[in-house]
């Protein structure tokens, strides 16, 4: 099977431009990774193949139906229930492959993001679509987790689209790569790491192109200059105004030169050189170079005058809520003595459902209502999302200025976040950040930064967080990130409780 796209758009109601540039494709059976910067229509184009919207302009053929699965993990994916109770042969092989217990299902809102995930795109697996449309599927989970949905993913035998800031993920699984950027879609054959280095050449090109364009037109100019000179000189010296009545001879000579003709080669060469310089012009509107605007972003932040910002007692916490236990509960996160000074970068690092995020609720509820927090959760539902998109509007245009300058500078268009009535999953965590920074914080606490985040967007981030002048404690499974960025590291292990407690698994953290 495959799909083939004819110069397929799409506009979403509340928006004044399109969320889509028009793209012509074939998608066959394997993997074809999307790739582009947050905004540039990735998600779009997967419900799209997915048959969720229907294009407003352009054809598909055939008309695809498949099964999308999204960013978020808010809600539980369609289907559940009857995974839940089908205990076949391929129920049972997916539920191995990702190591999914039976009662997650059943417990669907006390999973970890991780989990979440991971159940997610079992159901997704169980149901065989003919397309199956994978929107970063590797955030939140860690390292074990991703080797299962890697083994999951390349045993998948249909049309598989992949939305992915995973590069090694990209490589592995896909042959081709459709790279979407400004009024363009361009597909590039082979893995990623082929396509971006094929994308570079043909941006090199493109530049050298644009270069030669742009010089090409300037000489034109200058020529056009002195050929624009010359026949104003040629028309004064064909005016007979300024010839004395008697002298004929002059006269004689102007009627010469217009009876021959070489009275307008000047005008004629103005008139070519018009062309010429049309042309030109319009050479250099098509040797366009696609921007990033990934750069530098310096921080506005400080460090507070405290001499703690986190003095967090030994101790043990329930798990989800945070909150303190007398008694040492199986399961439960026990915890040893926790400080963050105010310059401190902690990493705080753990598998999936270890209890990363209920150490983190812990961490807020203890804070002084005084310190200014800049605090960026694991999800945005879409209410959240609408709340920044709100607050950014009713800043004062200086401020809001600043706050889309920092969004620009982290790969993405200022002018479509403010234009629309809700912003993408990335340009949701790149406007709370931009609106945080504002506020000049003094501990930024970010629970799985990169989930989202486009490539040039992760590398610009991991910058910024590393100069950081402020104190930071960032949730990660990316170790290359958390090495960057961080200096003190939280890790959370499971261990076997004592057999008093039971025989469930409980959580150990230990600072280092």
């Amino acid at each position: 099977m495959q799909i083939t796209l004819t110069h397929i758009t799409y506009t979403y109601d509340d928006a004044p431009d399109q969320a889509l540039v028009p793209v012509s494709a074939t998608f066959a059976e394997g993997w074809t990774g999307l790739v582009g910067s947050n905004g540039s229509g990735k998600t779009t184009l997967l419900r799209l193949l997915c048959g969720e919207l229907q294009p407003t302009g352009g054809q598909m053929a055939p008309r695809p139906a498949g099964v999308y699965c999204a960013q978020e993990t808010e809600r539980s994916p369609a289907g559940m229930d009857d995974f839940a109770v089908d205990f076949s042969g391929e129920a049972l092989r997916v539920r191995r492959v990702l190591g999914v217990a039976d009662e997650w299902p059943w417990r669907y809102n006390e999973l970890s993001e991780g989990e979440r995930k991971r159940l997610q795109v079992a159901v997704a697996l169980w149901h065989n679509p003919l397309v199956l449309a994978l929107d970063e599927p590797t955030n939140h989970v860690d390292a074990a987790c991703r080797e299962r949905l890697l083994a999951a993913l390349a045993a998948y035998r249909g049309v598989g689209l992949l939305v992915s800031h995973d590069r090694e993920l990209l490589d592995t699984l896909t042959s081709q790569c459709l790279f979407l950027g400004k009024g363009r879609a361009t597909m590039r054959s082979g893995n990623y790491s082929r396509g971006r280095e094929q994308e570079e050449q043909a941006q090199n090109a493109q530049i050298h192109e644009r270069r030669e364009a742009k010089a090409e037109l300037v000489r034109l100019h200058q020529v056009k200059t002195e050929r624009s000179h010359e026949a104003a000189r040629a028309d004064a010296r064909r005016s007979k105004r300024t010839i004395p009545k008697g002298d004929r001879d002059a006269k004689a000579r102007i009627d010469l030169a217009i009876y021959t003709g070489q009275d307008g080669k000047a005008g004629r060469r103005s008139v070519q050189m018009d062309a010429r310089l049309a042309a030109a012009e319009q050479r250099l509107e098509q040797a366009r170079v696609e921007k990033h605007y990934a750069a530098d972003v310096w921080l506005d932040a400080e460090p507070s005058h405290r001499r703690l910002l986190v003095d967090m007692e030994e101790g043990c916490l329930a798990f989800g809520t945070g909150e303190r236990l007398l008694l040492p509960v199986v399961p439960c996160l026990r915890i040893p003595h926790l400080s963050v000074a105010p310059t401190d970068h902690v990493a705080l690092a753990g598998s999936n459902g270890a209890g990363k995020s209920t150490l983190i609720a812990a961490l807020l509820r203890e804070l002084n209502a005084d310190l200014r927090l800049l605090y960026v959760p694991q999800e945005l539902g879409a209410g959240e999302r609408q709340k920044q998109l709100a607050a950014l509007k009713d800043l004062p245009a200086a401020r809001r200025g600043r706050a889309l300058s920092i969004v620009a500078q982290l790969n993405s268009d200022p002018e479509r976040v403010l234009a629309g009535s809700q912003a993408s999953p990335g340009e949701t965590r790149k406007l709370m950040l931009a609106l945080g920074i504002l506020n000049h914080p003094q501990l930024i606490i970010m629970d799985e930064p990169t989930n989202h985040l486009d490539l040039i967007t992760t590398e610009a981030l991991e910058t910024m967080l590393a100069t950081c002048p402020c104190a930071l404690v960032l949730v990660s499974h990316d170790a290359r990130f958390l090495e960057a960025t961080t200096s003190i590291r939280w890790q959370i292990r499971r261990v076997r409780p004592e057999s008093s407690e039971g025989s469930c698994l409980s959580s150990l953290l230990v600072h280092r």
